[in-house]
Formats: C-alpha cells, sequence, structure tokens
C-alpha cells in the first residue's frame, strides 16, 4: 500500500516538471470561455422568456386542470342526458296515462286547472324521483299548455321543482321547494313554496326553451341540449338547463322537461384541486353575441373570483387572457360539445398572480445564473493565469532570440518549435541558392508569358472588331425608329420595371428574377407586360437584342 502512494507521489512530481502539451491548456481555455459564453446566453434567455421553466410548468397545471375539469364537465353531462331521456319517455308515459284517466286529449287541457293540477299530481313523482337520481339543482316540466290562455303573458303549465340551501354537491339530505306549479301539490306533498313562487313559467324568460317548445323533434335522444345561463326571475340565482323535448305516441312535441344546473351548484361540483397555483379555478362558458357568459367554479383552497360572469377572450400561443370588468386572467380553454350546443370550458387564474410568479422565479434564476457567472470569469481569469501567461512569455521569447538551441520552456510543443526553428535556419542558407535559380526561371517563364500576353490582346482586337461588324450588322436588321422608342421607353419605366429590366440584360432568366425580387410568378408577367409595352416589343427576344445593340452604341460613344 505504501509503495502504491509512493509511485502515485512520483508520477505526479514528473507530470509537473514535465511540460504541459499546448493542446490541453487551449481546451481547458476554450472549454471555461464557452461555459461562461453559454450560462451568461442562458440567463439572457430567461430574462426575456425564451427559456420559461415556470411558465411550463404553469401550463403544465392549467393543462391538467383542463382535462380534469372537461372529464368532470362532460361525465355529468352524459349522466345527466342519460337521466333526461328517461326523464322525457315517463313524462310522456304518465301524461298518455292521465288522459286516458280523465277521458280527455292533451288540447282538452289547456284552459282547465283542475285537470291541469290533477295532472301535476300524476307528475309529480316522476319529476322528484329524476332530480333526487340526477347531479342537478332542480329539474322541471313544463307542458305546451296552460291555466288561461286569454292572459296578455303567455305562459307554460308545468312542475319545476329546486333543492333548497345548497351547501355541498350532495342533494341527498337538502330540503325541495316548489318554484312553479299548483301550490295545493306542495301542501300534498308537504313542501315548501319557493320565495318567489309562481302558478306558470312565462314565455320569453327562457327562450332556447321557447324554441324547443314550439319545434320538432326527429331522434330523442340527439335532442337535447344545454342552455346558456339565465338569471331566474325575481331571485339572485343564475342557471342553466339542460333540456329535452317531450314526445307523445305521433312524435308531437307536447313539452320540455329537464334539470336545472345552478350557478351555486355548478361551484360545489366542479371545484378545482389544490396545486402550487393555488388560485387556479374553471367556468363554463358560452358565446354570445360580443362576449362570452357562464359559470365559474372556485378552488378547494376556499379561493372564489370576484368577478363578472362575462368574459372576453383573446388567445395566444399557448395561452388564452380573458378579460372580465377590469379584471384579468390567464388560462386555457377547450371547445365541448353537449347534445346539440357548443361551449367552452376554461380554467385560468390572476394575471397578476401568473405575472408575480414568472417575476419571483425569473429573479431567482438571473441571480443564481449571475453568481454562477462572476465564479466562472473568475475562473477564466485564473486559469488565463495559469495557462496561457506561460505560452505567451515562450511566444516573446520565440520574437527575441536569435539562436533557439538556447530556447527553454515548460510547454513540449514550443520546445519542439525550437528545435525545429533551430533546423530551419541551418537549412535556410542552402535554400537561398535554389531560390535564386528558381528566380532565374521565372524571369524566363514571365518573358514567354508577355509574348503570348501580346498575342492574346492582338486576337483580342481581331474579336472585337468582328463584334463591331455584326452589331452593326445586326442593327441594319433593326428598325431605326423602333429602335428609337425602345431608348425612349426606357426613361418612362418604374423603379420596379428597371430592375426586372436590368436583371434580364444580365442574363437572368423568370425563375431567377422571381426568386431575387421575392415576387410571385403572376406579378412577374404583369411587369413584362408593361415592359413591353413601353419600349415597344412584342418578346424578350426583341428586348434584348436591342438591349445589346444598345451596349454596343454606349460602348463606342465612350470610346
Amino acid at each position: 500500500m505504501i509503495l502504491c502512494l509512493k509511485e502515485i507521489k512520483s508520477a505526479l512530481e514528473t507530470a509537473q516538471t514535465q511540460g504541459v502539451s499546448m493542446r490541453r491548456r487551449l481546451m481547458i481555455y476554450l472549454f471555461t470561455i464557452m461555459l461562461f459564453f453559454a450560462l451568461l446566453i442562458a440567463m439572457l434567455l430567461l430574462l426575456f422568456g425564451a427559456i420559461d421553466p415556470i411558465g411550463y410548468e404553469i401550463e403544465r397545471a392549467l393543462g391538467n386542470q383542463l382535462e380534469n375539469t372537461v372529464n368532470t364537465i362532460e361525465r355529468q353531462s352524459n349522466d345527466q342526458a342519460a337521466y333526461a331521456l328517461a326523464f322525457s319517455q315517463q313524462i310522456a308515459a304518465a301524461v298518455k296515462d292521465e288522459l286516458a284517466d280523465a277521458g280527455i286529449t292533451f288540447d282538452q287541457l289547456r284552459n282547465t286547472p283542475d285537470a291541469l293540477e290533477s295532472m301535476q299530481n300524476k307528475l309529480f313523482e316522476v319529476v322528484n324521483n329524476n332530480m333526487l337520481l340526477t347531479p342537478c339543482s332542480g329539474a322541471f316540466c313544463f307542458l305546451n299548455t296552460t291555466v288561461n290562455d286569454t292572459l296578455p303573458d303567455k305562459s307554460y303549465s308545468g312542475l319545476y321543482l329546486k333543492f333548497a340551501n345548497l351547501y355541498a354537491e350532495n342533494t341527498i339530505h337538502n330540503d325541495v321547494c316548489l318554484f312553479r306549479g299548483f301550490s295545493t301539490v306542495a301542501r300534498e306533498k308537504n313542501m315548501n313554496l319557493h320565495s318567489t313562487w309562481q302558478l306558470e313559467t312565462q314565455e320569453g324568460v327562457f327562450p332556447e326553451i321557447d324554441g324547443l317548445m314550439s319545434g320538432k323533434s326527429g331522434n330523442l335522444s340527439g335532442a337535447y341540449f344545454l342552455t346558456s345561463v339565465y338569471k331566474l326571475p325575481d331571485t339572485w340565482e343564475s342557471v342553466r338547463f339542460l333540456c329535452i323535448p317531450i314526445l307523445d305516441s305521433h312524435g308531437v312535441t307536447i313539452g320540455v322537461c329537464g334539470f336545472e344546473i345552478s350557478s351555486l351548484y355548478f361551484s360545489l361540483s366542479h371545484k378545482t384541486m389544490g396545486s402550487g397555483q393555488a388560485h387556479i379555478f374553471c367556468a363554463l362558458l358560452t358565446e354570445e353575441t360580443d362576449h362570452y357568459a357562464g359559470q365559474i367554479a372556485g378552488n378547494q383552497s376556499g379561493y372564489f373570483p370576484l368577478v363578472e360572469n362575462t368574459f372576453s377572450l383573446e388567445n395566444r400561443a399557448n395561452l388564452t387572457t380573458f378579460h372580465s370588468g377590469d379584471t384579468e386572467f390567464i388560462g386555457k380553454i377547450q371547445e365541448l360539445k353537449i347534445g346539440t350546443t357548443a361551449h367552452t370550458v376554461a380554467v385560468m387564474l390572476p394575471a397578476t398572480e401568473y405575472q408575480a410568479l414568472m417575476q419571483t422565479v425569473r429573479l431567482k434564476i438571473a441571480a443564481f445564473l449571475f453568481i454562477a457567472s462572476v465564479a466562472i470569469l473568475i475562473s477564466v481569469l485564473w486559469g488565463s493565469k495559469k495557462y496561457v501567461t506561460p505560452i505567451l512569455k515562450d511566444l516573446e521569447q520565440i520574437k527575441t532570440s536569435t539562436d533557439w538551441t538556447q530556447g527553454e520552456s515548460h510547454v513540449s510543443e514550443i520546445e519542439d518549435l525550437f528545435a525545429f526553428l533551430a533546423e530551419q535556419d541551418r537549412e535556410h542558407e542552402a535554400a537561398l541558392s535554389a531560390l535564386n535559380q528558381e528566380r532565374l526561371e521565372a524571369q524566363s517563364r514571365q518573358e514567354r508569358l508577355q509574348s503570348k500576353l501580346e498575342q492574346t490582346s492582338s486576337d483580342l482586337g481581331s474579336a472585337q472588331a468582328e463584334i463591331a461588324r455584326l452589331a452593326y450588322s445586326r442593327k441594319q436588321e433593326i428598325d431605326p425608329d423602333d429602335f428609337q422608342y425602345f431608348l425612349e421607353g426606357i426613361s418612362q419605366l418604374t423603379p420596379t420595371e428597371r430592375k426586372v429590366f436590368d436583371l434580364y440584360l444580365e442574363g437572368k432568366n423568370a425563375k431567377e428574377i422571381i426568386a431575387i425580387l421575392g415576387v410571385t410568378e403572376n406579378t412577374l408577367k404583369f411587369h413584362n407586360k408593361n415592359i413591353y409595352n413601353k419600349l415597344g416589343v412584342s418578346s424578350r427576344k426583341q428586348l434584348l437584342r436591342y438591349a445589346t445593340l444598345m451596349k454596343q452604341q454606349e460602348e463606342n460613344d465612350q470610346q
């Protein structure tokens, strides 16, 4: 063991006394420099938001919450739709039985209070049982009839039951009250009337239900939908309705039934889960004329935004900005179709909280990177002194030394350089004589090249004369008036047309001009047409012929 330690110590001492390779020194230095600049760039990217880990975490939290909320609302809507279909069929069967027992038709219910009261007593258990089974805050059954159709305000007769004093999503132990219907039904069932109870529901209060009441329904299973948010008359409550038509045996709509989902019930049943961003909440929105309106659910931590139930949306790359009054939120959205209607599920958190989270984390990252950058900079300075200074001293010795055999260095490559330079000195004198011989041979070659150049100049003069002769011959084939019109038309070209003209003169084809100017093929054709008209030519070939002659004249004038 002791012997092994001595060998290691001896190896380290030997490494310290021997020269370190220049390559290794340079690699260490460059690695340190590159690491410094990499961290500096990372810090700048973080400060300007290009690298945004906290933003990614918030987006992921919003995305997960959005997926959970969509699944919860969709699952609840599917349950409501399934119960609504059975609800409609049970109401239709009960109406049919009651009419058969009374020996009247559905039309004879109109203006017959006793028959309508008996009908509601018959329908009560159906409405009440379905309300207890379904995730909702109330249930209703409106029939397309009334106790008195001579009144100026038209209305529907039917039952509308609600849970009283909701305090949790679970409604099993909540009391039930009568919101619409005959008060005698409430007394017989030992039930309280709602504080704003009325006998019937007026037309126009819920336009979507009015439309379903007067419309035609084919497939009952696909006829349900979720309405927009309505404010219940004379109450503080806002509600939606999941509606489905009631059809008689002939498929004619005789009424509408469904379930109420109040804003309070929505808030209780769709609270978002707590997370690092504790103020994330969700909403179910419906697009209206110039805004979105809907219902909001708070957070399980107890947070509920004190905002209006209307929003305007501004979509960005990954997130959506929501505006409600003077308050701004950041979140995500996803479209959700419930029956025949489209809605928007949104999850969001206050923009001020989002920005504060972003700023806090960015400052922490910036502080960390600043400290790391200072440490790396100090390391670079130390490395420069440790590894580069010896190299600079050796290079200075190379500049001042005349006898390379006396050079000494701790860098092995520079020691090799000293030996190489000494060898070069010994070979220098021998090389001088060879260089003199080469100089003489070069002078001889230069004289021969001069002779060839003179011959080439003579041949070039002949070629130019031939070109002039051909140009003159071509000129005789061109109409002088057309050529003069061509010359005058050049000044009429627009700057863009002149660029196209000059590119043609340079020998560019159509594809190259399109690429150079960044225009479309149709745009180039449009410029070509204008150029041809202004210059009086009919083709690119004729244009180039005139241009060649023009160049020849300009060269002759310069000579």
